[in-house]
């Protein structure tokens, strides 16, 4: 897992996070209906959260991860 440090700086990151943790899950159309940001943008920030562990995806679903929500509660500190 990366460190705060790697949310914090990318605002978009913040924004999928804090989504994902007030609606529980959400596929990528609805992640970008609600963040206002186009899906093919949101690709690879996506992908990039998922490698960092801050979420999961099953069939096309995001979720806040563990580690995900452990980074979201340092930020709100």
């Amino acid at each position: 897992m990366r460190d705060v440090g790697s949310i914090t700086s990318n605002p978009t990151k913040v924004r999928i996070l804090e989504l994902l943790k007030k609606r529980k899950k959400a596929d990528s159309k609805t992640i970008a209906k609600f963040t206002r940001i186009p899906e093919v943008m949101l690709r690879g920030v996506v992908e990039e959260l998922k490698r960092d562990g801050f979420i999961v995806e099953e069939d096309g679903v995001f979720s806040l991860s563990s580690s995900g929500l452990e980074v979201l509660m340092k930020i709100k500190l």
